[in-house]
């Protein structure tokens, strides 16, 4: 009877030596779960990015006028009958 109460207790410890310490263990699984979190978050926010940019590609391939609003926005253009004023603020 000894014997089997000294080897399961001998199991038992083997048992939680590897859910608590051991590298696959418990503390293992809490680090995957908080890296899967964070790249679930990453995800979403690039699935954002690519539909915005989704977004631009089709309306560039569309119209005109987003062109001419890039052109306007980022590099300054103005039409031939248009006056540039430009306010500086002291």
């Amino acid at each position: 009877m000894k014997v089997i109460i000294l080897l399961s207790v001998t199991l038992l410890a083997y048992l939680q030596y590897n859910l608590w310490l051991n590298q696959d263990g418990f503390r293992h699984t809490q680090q995957l779960q908080e890296a899967m979190s964070f790249q679930k978050q990453q995800n979403v926010a690039l699935k954002e990015r690519n539909r915005r940019l989704q977004a631009d590609v089709a309306d560039l391939k569309q119209g005109l006028v987003s062109i001419e609003t890039r052109a306007r926005r980022d590099l300054g253009m103005i039409r031939e009958d248009e006056t540039f004023f430009q306010f500086v603020d002291y």
